[in-house]
């Protein structure tokens, strides 16, 4: 494609069109652009030589490229905004709603708000109605740990299979710091690190 792009007539709009029909996210159309931009530089600069028609061309078609890159990625960074809002917002609630109820957050329980504030509003609107029946004394308080711990396995339910329970407890016997660093480490961890740490 970027020979086409660099080549004449025809063959450089096809290539062109081709480039533009990539979705925004596509690598290639990503490092397409790329190298389209820093040609256009050097065209544009390099003022002591006569463009070729289909220098031109190019120059004129790359603009519309970037823009559709630019509303791309704006987009992109607006959605991601939004949901880090959204996910900041359901944390500092657990937060705030487990400071009323118990008087005070452990440890354990401040390790597993992070990935709790993540859950979908309906999973995290049941958690919370869940934490509002337990009792306010230290049990009830070790059995919200509990359902926290059970919350962040459910991510991964479909990976653990039948060591879910085995893996709860385990999970709850971490260390603080260690259930802090396993809980960072979730997202990135595969099928088999999960199990062999939880197991």
């Amino acid at each position: 494609m970027w020979l086409r792009i660099l080549g004449k007539g025809k063959v450089q709009q096809r290539a062109i069109a081709q480039l533009s029909s990539l979705a925004t996210d596509d690598p290639l159309r990503i490092i397409a652009l790329e190298l389209l931009y820093q040609l256009q530089s050097n065209l544009v600069t390099d003022t002591e030589q006569e463009l070729q028609p289909e220098e031109r061309e190019l120059i004129m078609a790359i603009p519309s490229l970037f823009r559709e890159q630019l509303e791309a990625a704006q987009q992109q960074g607006i959605e991601q905004g939004i949901e880090q809002g959204r996910q900041a917002q359901q944390r500092l609630i657990l937060e705030n709603f487990l400071q009323v109820r118990f008087g005070e957050i452990n440890s354990k329980m401040t390790a597993l708000l992070s990935p709790i504030s993540k859950l979908p509003a309906a999973e995290f609107t049941m958690l919370l109605l869940a934490i509002s029946m337990l009792t306010v004394d230290e049990p009830g308080k070790q059995q919200a740990v509990r359902l926290l711990a059970e919350n962040v396995l459910r991510i991964r339910q479909n990976e653990l299979g039948n060591i879910l329970p085995a893996a709860l407890t385990n999970l709850l016997a971490m260390p603080v710091e260690q259930l802090t660093l396993f809980v960072e480490q979730l997202p990135q961890l595969s099928a088999d690190e999960l199990r062999a740490r939880l197991e």
